[in-house]
């Protein structure tokens, strides 16, 4: 009964800790043409496998921002009209318009 219990033990750890691995694996991409920059910048979508639309894109202090020659940027740079790259985790909020947190933008156009 104890290897048992053990056995037990052990295969509930081993999936609890698969289940809380580190979601930077996650990375989904999608391009979108810039609408306006403010506390978030509003993209409507090009090109992506799950997102279509208006979105609304939250920046942080982590997000890292690149011109189209991979140089640094601030989202202050960003213009209306700019083509990008978001990379953001796949977690979307269920708002209107829905709304992602970006870990990096990139400049396309």
């Amino acid at each position: 009964m104890k290897k048992f219990f053990t056995l037990f033990l052990s295969v509930i750890s081993i999936l609890f800790l698969t289940a809380c691995k580190d979601d930077m694996n996650n990375t989904f991409i999608l391009k979108a043409t810039v609408i306006s920059v403010n506390e978030k910048i509003e993209v409507d979508v090009i090109e992506s496998d799950y997102a279509f639309g208006t979105y609304l894109v939250i920046t942080s202090n982590e997000t890292e921002f690149l011109d189209k020659n991979g140089n640094k940027i601030t989202k202050n740079d960003l213009s209306n009209g700019m083509v990008i790259e978001i990379t953001y985790g796949g977690q979307v909020m269920m708002s209107l318009p829905p709304q992602i947190a970006a870990r990096k933008i990139k400049v396309i156009k």
